[in-house]
């Protein structure tokens, strides 16, 4: 069968660049399309497994944060058509099955089976199949998925600012609105400043919580969460627990750990108020711990809880995105801190280090 030659950017040794080569990609199976590349924002998650925070099965093509153009629609497609505009998701879903049906889709009990497939979709010059993540691989002028990973996108926005929706916007306004459904009473504080932890805050903001608390290492970050809506601030350090306190007595209701390690997880359980909700969202290795107080956990009745890609419902959260980012409300514009062409992705990952980033895309 005769396989399209595409451009993608290939992890081939963690703690490498990656490399730019000419790989060959399968057309779409049944139920699948074909998506042209718009605009690919490179996640910190990407970031882990070329550092080789992460595991996965090398030579691989990573990128998952996308917003594309279908061009190619396999057989038995129904929801989709060649020219739908859409953003995809690392968490596709049947949208019958009992957890789907209770609103959590990211944990759909069907989703392998939507990433299962009889022939490898990319292959190498060699003919060596190339590894996927999420069975996505966005770093690349197209890819494959199956029409349950594509949300379409009624909505002429920027590609640069629409590729956003499918992963750190979708986590952080999921985690807020689904998992802890954050009111009007809460007081929130929010672990970590880069995009989750941005879209986190925007989030709390627009749910309408009282206090919006941000946490994070460097001054430019708390800069940035104050001028997305965060209402306090606090310098990670020796002192967290003590400048929390002055802000917020007896602890926070909700907060939200969107860095990825033991420590800032259990941080997040530490400055909780009674019957308080921890959410961690932020990706840690496998064998990974996180130690907190019994006393906190059973006397305070305090939680602590897991929102994978912040439990969010893609398909159900796409109109209010819109609405929210054409209202200003939800600033995806002011997100998007650098712009890289795609021979330049070594470039845009090292952008991501600079403190003041919050997302670099890759437009094509």
């Amino acid at each position: 069968m005769t396989r399209a030659p595409v451009k993608a950017a290939v992890l081939r040794e963690a703690g490498r660049p990656l490399t730019v080569e000419e790989l060959f990609l399968d057309a779409p199976m049944a139920g699948e399309v074909r998506i042209r590349t718009h605009a690919v924002g490179l996640c910190h998650s990407d970031l882990h497994y070329v550092q080789g925070k992460l595991p996965i099965n090398l030579p691989a093509v990573l990128g998952h944060e996308v917003v594309g153009e279908v061009d190619q629609v396999g057989p038995d497609c129904t929801s989709l058509e060649v020219g739908d505009r859409v953003v995809i998701t690392i968490t596709p879903s049947c949208g019958i099955c009992a957890l789907c049906q209770s609103g959590r889709a990211t944990l759909c009990r069907n989703a392998a089976t939507f990433r299962e497939r009889l022939r490898p979709k990319l292959l190498d010059a060699q003919e060596n199949e190339v590894n996927l993540l999420g069975a996505i691989g966005a770093f690349a002028e197209a890819f494959v998925v199956h029409e349950r990973a594509a949300v379409q996108l009624d909505s002429d926005m920027d590609a640069a600012e629409a590729c956003l929706l499918g992963c750190c916007v979708a986590t952080g306004f999921g985690a807020v609105v689904h998992g802890a459904a954050v009111g009007a009473l809460d007081t929130v504080a929010v672990i970590g400043c880069g995009g989750v932890g941005i879209a986190t805050i925007q989030a709390a903001r627009i749910a309408g919580a009282r206090k919006v608390i941000a946490i994070d290492l460097f001054e430019e970050k708390l800069d940035r969460a104050e001028s997305f809506g965060a209402t306090h601030r606090i310098r990670s350090g020796p002192d967290v627990l003590a400048d929390l306190v002055r802000i917020a007595p007896g602890g926070v209701d909700k907060s939200f750990e969107a860095v990825g390690s033991p420590t800032t997880a259990a941080l997040a359980f530490n400055i909780l108020a009674p019957a308080g909700v921890a959410t961690v969202l932020g990706l840690q290795p496998p064998g990974n711990t996180i130690e907190i107080g019994a006393d906190m956990l059973i006397e305070g009745d305090r939680k602590i809880t897991g929102a994978y890609m912040g439990s969010n419902q893609l398909a159900r959260d796409m109109p209010s995105f819109i609405d929210h980012q054409a209202r200003g409300t939800l600033r995806l514009q002011d997100m998007v801190t650098s712009r890289w062409a795609f021979e330049d992705i070594n470039q845009g990952f090292d952008a991501m280090q600079d403190p003041t980033s919050v997302r670099a895309v890759v437009e094509f």
